[in-house]
């Protein structure tokens, strides 16, 4: 048994070094789910991929994705439909999609300063600002840094902080994953294709355009952007952001566990919480119109600083 072992492991190493470079085989008819152009803007020195969609002179909303994400693969069902009525700004976060693959150290805020700085270019001064998973945890602070450029704030599957046992055993899940992908060359981009075709949450036909997509990563840079999301804590500050705020809950979510959601939803004061029942993490590709109808009527919220209308006795939770 040893020996055998010791033979698969040469091959596969073998493999690594000399074989070619495994690619899945696509049933034919693979379309893009989404064509939209993007052009690259310059924060600094480092250029962006940005996007957008929709009339330009309509309320402008910012997509903000999650780890490992980009903007095109997570929103590419909601922003089509707020697309219709809504000036849509999909970004690609550093390290990220079509944005440069960093493997310097990695900082929410640091993100969330760079959206504020695209907004600056494209002149947008405020707007419905919209964050899923890690992106709620940018969003969050883009609000923080930003005060007065948030219209309404949306928050969909995300956290104010992690709590530290779930922090200590998250960071050494991810030290061992980053360890296997460097030496295999495969991890995180099969796992996440994988789960979202199998699970129907995206179709067959846009596999191999999700494949392409997912594999825009650097296994370190990713890794550097997982860190900063477990570092991230909120709570010294988040009650006193002052925005009109709607917190998205899939009840069933594997990797943010609701009491996280529910916990976010009272320390941001939220004023509208949706529950998403039997919904998972993947709540944007699942439930893609009720998403974008929550999205369109946080953005029909008064400016910050303008009265909002008080919330009911019942107001805490409305079920969807």
């Amino acid at each position: 048994m040893k020996r055998l072992l010791r033979w698969v492991g040469i091959a596969v190493v073998l493999q690594r070094l000399f074989g070619p470079a495994p690619s899945p085989r696509f049933r034919p008819g693979q379309v893009h789910p989404w064509r939209v152009s993007g052009r690259t803007v310059f924060v600094g020195d480092n250029e962006f991929l940005v996007r957008e969609a929709g009339p330009k002179d309509a309320p402008p909303v910012v997509l903000i994705h999650g780890l490992a994400g980009s903007s095109i693969a997570e929103w590419y069902r909601v922003g089509r439909i707020l697309a219709a009525d809504h000036r849509v700004i999909l970004v690609d976060n550093r390290s990220h999609g079509l944005s440069p693959q960093s493997r310097t150290r990695f900082e929410v805020e640091d993100v969330a300063d760079e959206v504020a700085a695209i907004l600056d270019t494209l002149g947008i001064a405020t707007a419905t600002v919209v964050g899923y998973s890690m992106g709620g945890t940018i969003a969050q602070a883009f609000a923080y840094r930003h005060p007065g450029r948030v219209r309404s704030l949306v928050l969909i599957a995300t956290f104010s902080h992690h709590p530290p046992l779930l922090r200590f055993l998250r960071v050494a899940g991810l030290m061992i994953a980053r360890a296997w992908e460097r030496i295999t060359g495969t991890g995180t981009p099969e796992v996440r294709s994988l789960y979202l075709l199998l699970t129907g949450a995206v179709e067959r036909e846009h596999a191999r355009w999700l494949w392409d997509e997912t594999h825009r990563r650097d296994p370190e840079a990713g890794a550097q952007a997982a860190f900063a999301m477990l570092r991230f804590d909120a709570r010294d500050w988040i009650g006193r952001l002052g925005v009109p705020s709607v917190v998205v809950i899939p009840t069933r979510d594997q990797l943010v566990p609701a009491p996280w959601q529910y916990r976010l939803a009272d320390e941001i004061a939220a004023d509208e919480v949706v529950e998403v029942p039997g919904a998972r993490h993947e709540v944007p590709w699942t439930h893609p119109e009720l998403i974008a109808e929550v999205i369109a009527r946080a953005a029909k919220q008064e400016p910050v600083g303008q009265p909002v209308s008080s919330p009911g006795p019942d107001a805490g939770r409305s079920r969807s």
